[in-house]
């Protein structure tokens, strides 16, 4: 089943990996956020439009650059995500990250001893971090998919398993929940 999509992301850094997922994986409905949104104007009638379009879709796929800790409305839209007032239900969630010139992710992962690549949590706004390697009891250790409620991948694995991560992201919201230790 095609999954409805939000996108949260940086628009400077991110603009045209946005684009890429939306040409790549038609059919669905894709929503993102309102790039001319000023977050210092507390605008309290856009934040109850955020959280109603966030409340539409299945999954959040949060496009991780290099200055995710600079955004304002990322965690704002993580948090609309996993604690949904208005739909009264915690969304799947997916971190991509985006490669920096000469497809490098080193700002932000590396490849551990058994060649799964890693995150910096450190990297991370706290929503997202916290969700990280989060399973109430230990079973997933070494599955990517399973072993954390936000599962975080590189650009390039996520798009040749688009449909699956997806799919996984929102099974682990709607039939998983009780898994994960849940931080909203």
């Amino acid at each position: 089943m095609k999954r409805n999509i939000y996108i949260s992301y940086i628009h400077s850094d991110s603009m045209n990996f946005k684009f890429k997922i939306m040409d790549k994986f038609k059919g669905r409905k894709y929503k993102f956020s309102d790039e001319e949104f000023d977050l210092t104007s507390n605008n309290e009638e856009y934040l109850l439009k955020l959280e109603k379009k966030i409340s539409h879709m299945d999954v959040t796929v949060v496009l991780i650059s290099r200055n995710i800790l600079n955004s304002k409305l990322i965690p704002l839209e993580l948090g609309y995500s996993l604690n949904n007032t208005a739909s009264n239900s915690t969304k799947g969630i997916i971190g991509v990250v985006i490669p920096d010139k000469g497809n490098d992710y080193s700002f932000i992962m590396k490849k551990g001893p058994k060649g799964i690549w890693g995150v910096d949590k450190s990297k991370l706004p706290k929503l997202l971090s916290s969700n990280i390697h989060n399973e109430v009891v230990v079973e997933n250790k070494n599955d990517i998919n399973y072993d954390s409620f936000i599962s975080i991948y590189r650009w390039e694995d996520f798009i040749k398993e688009f449909d699956n991560c997806v799919n996984i992201a929102y099974k682990k919201a709607n039939e998983f929940l009780e898994d994960y230790k849940i931080t909203k």
